[in-house]
């Protein structure tokens, strides 16, 4: 039963960056538009947090400003593709790359360091104190996390409403499977993309300041690692759907959390290290292979 619980604890600790960036890739896919520049929105997330949090020293200003950060990224996404009509997938590639090489120099620049930056004076995200919940098992795990965990968790259920309960989600929808026929309608399309790539953007500057200010309390190079393509791995697991996201996010947690434990363990951590990234592989494959498998049923029903 205690090692559900830290289980459960540590990969409650671990949902916020997969969950949030995994939601903005699934909103910029139901607009037809696919975002690979989710890795550099969150990572530049994580280290416009640290540095508003050092200057701050407010954790509520660094969420905000994280989440911006990724939003200016995804603005610059969505013109370039929107706009210019630039290949969005050598568009996402790049705006990581612009992210890596542009965290790396300012970096070096404004505190003279390489690698990592940390300071005493940094404000981490605070943690919220459910104390009700301290004496019941397993729920207990959900007692002492840091706020941007209980906020990804509500995203999830607003976005679950908003996409399929309001006009705004069915405009949404409609606008990712045909978006000439809505804007036959009359609904402006281009908007709703553009929207939804800037949102997109934002989740995923909310995802990178946990990483930096949740977990912990310095920036270091690249250290979304590859989170971001985890994070697009959850969304097509989940099929584009809020909760669904939510589950896959949950999957690659637990084997996260299952790697963190087998670190001190004494298992080897060149192997160790790979779990996360072969649970991505493994279930993309496995999604692939569902998909074929009905795409070739209906073919043979027709």
């Amino acid at each position: 039963m205690e090692y559900l619980e830290v289980l459960l604890q540590t990969t409650l600790r671990n949902l916020p960056p997969v969950l949030l960036a995994g939601l903005g890739g699934m909103l910029a896919n139901r607009v037809g538009v696919l975002n690979l520049g989710l890795e550099g929105m969150m990572l530049m997330g994580s280290f416009v947090g640290v540095i508003t949090s050092f200057y701050t020293h407010s954790a509520l200003l660094a969420i905000l400003a994280a989440g911006l950060s990724g939003a200016v990224l995804g603005v610059i996404f969505a013109v370039l593709t929107l706009r210019f009509r630039a290949n969005a997938t050598v568009v996402g590639v790049s705006i990581n790359m612009l992210a890596l090489g542009l965290t790396t120099y300012l970096l070096s620049v404004m505190f003279g360091v390489r690698g990592s930056f940390s300071d005493t004076s940094i404000a981490a995200i605070p943690k919220i104190d459910l104390g009700f919940l301290a004496n019941i098992p397993i729920l207990n795990a959900f007692n002492g996390q840091a706020v941007t965990v209980y906020l990804a968790l509500l995203i999830v259920v607003l976005a679950q409403y908003v996409l399929y309960k309001t006009p705004m989600g069915l405009r949404v929808r409609a606008t990712g499977f045909h978006k000439m026929a809505v804007t036959t309608a009359g609904v402006n399309s281009d908007g709703i993309q553009y929207g939804a790539l800037i949102l997109s953007g934002f989740l995923c500057g909310l995802g990178g300041v946990h990483l930096s200010l949740g977990q912990l309390t310095m920036f270091t190079e690249n250290m979304t690692s590859g989170r971001g393509f985890i994070a697009m791995a959850a969304t097509i697991f989940g099929r584009n759907t809020p909760v669904g996201t939510l589950l896959g996010s949950l999957l690659f947690s637990v084997a996260d959390a299952v790697t963190r434990k087998a670190q001190t363990s004494g298992f080897p951590s060149m192997l160790v290290d790979m779990i996360p990234y072969l649970v991505t592989v493994i279930t993309l494959w496995v999604v692939a292979a569902n998909a074929l498998r009905k795409s070739r049923k209906a073919v043979t029903n027709d």
